[in-house]
């Protein structure tokens, strides 16, 4: 065997073990201080998404090191997210494989605490899982027979959850799959629809977007105006404001995966993040238009994937005939080793909590 081979299978191995080990300092005692701090959730419960924000953030600190350490990076073009971290937004997502999720949480480190994610149930059986169901994250049941229930229970996790916990983006992937597995399933329908067949995107599943409108969106807020016209103090000025179509583009079209980030097993490079940024005001609200218009954007990143891997860049709304220009995204090491560090002290100290306790027990 090649010695350089044998040497980044080697490498591979001790990254995956480190990234093991790194979930089992982390998420563990991560819960357990959730559930120390339980009661604040009746007695002060902004502490507590104060709180609980801070750790998830944290959290996505330890998941974004995996890809930038493996050389992996994000370059960002488009519009600027960063004006609008703060306020309400749907982020619509083209999902190509099972590095979307952790190549995302590495762009949004240190951005957000407050995001929400709509994901498929199966994600609870991940090492992510149970942190998401803390952060209370919504997730939807595929499938003809349980889309309605879902978009029922989105409904009033939105009204619930999301509004009271004051969230600000919510991150969804309308396709509904990896782009493999329902290439063909979006041929058969757009045929079906008089829709174009799309070879870098799939037709994106609309409800779960149509409900988020609805039930957040401008006619939302217009309907819980009182008698003068005034907004009710919980949606005065809390809506949803944008929707932000973030196009992921891998180098040649061939996604990474979860596991090329946790062995390094594949070179390192760029994965370009486009982001368009669309007031809701520009965004329509009736059903058919606001389907039709969700469609257009997968038409459109469709088309802007096929450029970028036919020049090596995208097309700049901006700026008619010229290309955005590159913004990397940084991160700060010092502040991971910071992080590690306070993670392997509170294992420590709940490790040594918990043995104490079962001695005096047993």
């Amino acid at each position: 065997m090649d010695v350089s081979k044998l040497l980044m299978y080697i490498w591979g191995t001790i990254r995956f073990i480190l990234i093991i080990v790194n979930n089992l300092y982390c998420i563990p005692t991560h819960c357990l201080w959730l559930l120390t701090l339980w009661p604040l959730k009746w007695f002060s419960p902004e502490i507590y998404l104060t709180l609980e924000g801070f750790g998830f953030q944290w959290l996505l600190s330890m998941v974004s090191a995996w890809s930038y350490t493996a050389g992996y990076d994000i370059v960002e073009m488009g519009d600027d997210i960063q004006k609008i971290v703060n306020d309400k937004a749907l982020m619509l997502i083209n999902h190509q494989s099972t590095s979307d999720v952790p190549l995302i949480m590495a762009a949004l480190d240190g951005r957000s605490r407050n995001i929400m994610w709509i994901m498929d149930r199966m994600f609870m059986k991940t090492n992510f899982g149970v942190v998401s169901w803390f952060h209370k994250d919504f997730f939807i049941s595929s499938g003809k027979a349980r889309r309605e229930q879902s978009l029922t229970e989105l409904t009033v996790h939105l009204s619930n959850v999301y509004m009271p916990c004051k969230r600000t983006w919510i991150l969804l992937f309308p396709e509904g799959g990896f782009l493999r597995k329902r290439r063909e399933i979006s041929r058969k329908f757009a045929l079906q629809n008089s829709l174009p067949i799309l070879h870098h995107t799939t037709i994106p599943r609309v409800g779960a977007v149509q409900n988020v409108v609805a039930t957040i969106g401008p006619q939302r807020a217009k309907m819980m105006a009182n008698g003068n016209g005034n907004l009710s103090p919980n949606w005065a000025n809390d809506s949803l404001k944008w929707i932000i179509d973030l196009t992921i583009a891998y180098p040649d079209g061939k996604p990474l995966d979860i596991l090329t980030i946790f062995m390094a097993s594949a070179a390192p490079c760029n994965t370009i993040f486009h982001y368009r940024c669309y007031p809701i005001s520009e965004v329509p609200t009736d059903n058919e238009l606001l389907k039709q218009w969700v469609y257009d954007r997968y038409i459109e990143k469709d088309s802007l994937l096929a450029k970028y891997y036919e020049t090596g860049k995208f097309p700049d709304h901006r700026r008619p005939g010229e290309f955005c220009r590159p913004r990397p995204v940084l991160h700060d090491g010092f502040r991971t080793v910071i992080l590690h560090v306070l993670y392997i002290t509170s294992t420590l100290f709940h490790w040594n909590l918990l043995t104490l306790l079962f001695s005096s027990i047993f």
